[in-house]
């Protein structure tokens, strides 16, 4: 090994060094002497090493002429410093950082390379390199606009795909100030100057016809403002779902309010403009009579936004054929149809949408334009809403006949009523009158038998006149009856009582009551049901040669309040607890007077105030029960 012309101590550092050294002749540039180190690195013997030129070990693409030049330089300037990648004895790629310094040796001039390894600093940087390329990738194909803001308000960066729905480049923002790109957008200028005076912000705003949403975080170096970093989404799309949304959110509480079909049309073709930008949407509903469709009503200029410049879709049509699939279906050129109903209208693409075998609603367009996922979702929503609605128009329909019906019957009951009362009531008054001069007149002439048969007949003229007052009766509980309003059974009961007190006495009769909670009603029918049933309680039981005894008393579950009258008496037939409600029916055979009617008003009442009255079987007399609308805390507060 040539000497380093130093002392043994140096050679011995020199020798036993962790770190490679290599000594080159500074004139020629070859290796005069290396440690071990430097050999184990450069994968050499010692012995060979030396005499070689750098080119011999030196990385790809760098030469020994490379080399000797940065000698030359270390000689001439001063230390250098390069940078190699290298691969070792094992053949791993490893990174060096080589420093040349000029020495005197041996009382010549040398050059010593000192190599430091440094693969370790540089896979990190190679990891950051990376990370940071893969970031900016990430960044300029992410769906949104990046950018930074200096603390004058000056773009500094700006990248991703948003960028694209705006018309630029990634960095074409970069250098100008915000307040000259938007200076036509005070929303965003004032949402900048904000982030600029240290306050992060959230914003929707718009430009042009789009709707981005925009954060903007200022970031501090030193506690002062260093750049603001924002970040931009185009939510345009997003925007217009959320109107769709609306749209049928709305469609929904218009139709509430539809009451025919021409309205339900009216509301839902608009609506379904709303969502899609179509010439046109169009509904027909179905006459089953003649299975056919009929235009009610439709909206766009492809119709005049008028439903009589549509035909109806007969028989034979295709429009007609896809009516009675049943299925959404999408006609992708409407001039290419066999059998259009209407091959005049200029249509190409057309969504036909049944209603449930009510009618169909069609949307369509002047030119090929499918529809895509969101548009036919919203619309198969659209189209069962209408569907819904035209039920409900056509129950609304049947009930309002139903109930034009039902007044015109009770106008005719209200006629029998008044025949009743006047017309068929002179005949009576007539026949007791007659009977009455009969007796006044030939009594004393006339014998038992034929007295016998007047007595017949003014009892039978006073029993109907009984069956005529209690027909009026009934017939006037809906038409004498009073509005509802918070009632205390308590107070109706002990008036009842009040007013059959005479009665009660007269049989001895006990009648007992417990809690009663508040009602809503009509107090005087209900003094009306009341009375009925315990009258009938009474006269059954003394009839039965029982002192009569009767219970009232009553619960509240659900809204509704249940009373309970129940007596001592001889009680009701089997089989007869829901005819004895019937009109003129009575419940077994009975000596007291009546007229088979209290019962049936009773019910009348309890169905006008939307209850329900039963019996129900008893070993012990009858028991009745019945349901009333409890008082609410509103009624309460009235």
């Amino acid at each position: 090994m040539a000497s380093t012309g130093e002392s043994p101590l140096y050679r011995d550092i020199f020798e036993v060094a962790p770190d490679p050294i290599v000594v080159h002749d500074a004139d020629t540039g070859a290796v005069v002497n290396s440690n071990p180190a430097a050999a184990e690195l450069l994968g050499f013997d010692r012995t060979e090493l030396v005499g070689t030129h750098v080119g011999a070990f030196s990385p790809p693409g760098y030469t020994t002429e490379d080399a000797n030049e940065l000698i030359r330089a270390a000689v001439s300037s001063g230390p250098k410093t390069v940078e190699w990648a290298i691969r070792d004895a094992g053949g791993d790629k490893r990174w060096v950082e080589v420093t040349l310094k000029r020495a005197e040796i041996d009382d010549r001039t040398r050059v010593v390379a000192f190599f430091h390894e440094i693969t370790d600093r540089k896979d990190r940087e190679q990891a950051r390199l990376e990370r940071n390329e893969q970031l900016t990738t990430l960044i300029d194909n992410l769906p949104v606009v990046v950018f930074t803001i200096d603390p004058d308000g000056v773009f500094t960066h700006s990248a991703g795909k948003g960028l694209d729905s705006l018309g630029l480049e990634p960095g074409e923002l970069e250098g100008v100030p915000v307040f000259e790109v938007y200076a036509d957008y005070p929303d965003i200028i004032e949402a900048a100057e904000t982030a600029l005076d240290g306050d992060e912000v959230r914003v929707t705003q718009e430009v042009g016809e789009l709707v981005f949403e925009t954060w903007y975080r200022p970031l501090f170096d030193g506690g002062e403002l260093s750049q603001v970093v924002g970040v931009s989404r185009d939510i345009t799309d997003l925007k217009r779902r959320e109107e769709r949304v609306e749209a049928l959110s709305d469609a929904t509480n218009e139709l509430l309010y539809s009451r025919s079909e021409e309205a339900v049309a009216e509301t839902v073709t608009g609506i379904a403009q709303r969502i899609i930008d179509r010439p046109l949407a169009a509904m027909w509903a179905y006459d089953g009579s003649e299975d056919t469709l009929y235009p009610i009503g439709a909206a766009g200029p492809a119709t005049d936004a008028d439903a009589d410049g549509l035909s109806p879709m007969g028989p034979g049509t295709d429009e007609h054929r896809i009516f009675h699939s049943g299925e959404p279906t999408v006609v992708e050129d409407y001039g290419e149809l066999p059998n259009p109903s209407s091959p005049e209208t200029p249509l190409r693409t057309l969504l036909c949408l049944p209603l449930d075998g009510r009618g169909m609603l069609c949307i369509g367009s002047t030119a090929i334009a499918p529809f895509d996922s969101d548009e036919r979702f919203l619309l198969e929503i659209l189209a069962s809403t209408a569907a819904a609605a035209l039920a409900r128009v056509e129950r609304e329909t049947e009930l309002k006949a139903k109930q034009t019906e039902l007044e015109r019957s009770n106008e005719a009951l209200q006629q029998f009523a008044y025949i009743a009362s006047h017309d068929l009531q002179e005949p009576l008054r007539m026949v007791s009158s007659y009977v009455d001069l009969l007796d006044s007149e030939y009594g004393d002439e006339l014998d038992e038998e034929a007295t016998e048969y007047m007595a017949f007949a003014v009892d039978g003229a006073n029993r109907m006149q009984e069956m005529v007052d209690a027909l009026l009766r009934y017939s006037r509980v809906e038409t004498q009856a009073r509005e509802f309003e918070p009632t205390d059974p308590a107070e109706v009961v002990a008036e009842t009582l009040s007013a059959l007190r005479m009665r009660l006495d007269e049989v001895g009769a006990t009648v007992s009551t417990g809690s009663f909670p508040a009602v809503r009603a009509d107090p005087n029918q209900l003094g009306q049901v009341f009375q009925n049933l315990l009258e009938n309680a009474v006269d059954y039981a003394d009839e039965a040669g029982v002192e009569p005894r009767v219970e009232i008393d009553a619960t509240e579950a659900d809204g509704m309040v249940e009373f309970r009258v129940s007596d001592n008496g001889p009680g009701i037939p089997a089989g007869s607890e829901k005819d004895i409600f019937e009109i003129f029916k009575r419940g077994g055979a009975h000596e007291t007077a009546g007229t088979g009617i209290g019962l049936a008003v009773c019910q009348r009442i309890v169905q006008r105030h939307d209850g329900r009255i039963w019996a129900e079987p008893s070993e012990t007399g009858a028991v009745f029960r019945f349901t009333l609308p409890a008082a609410s805390e509103v009624d309460a507060d009235e």
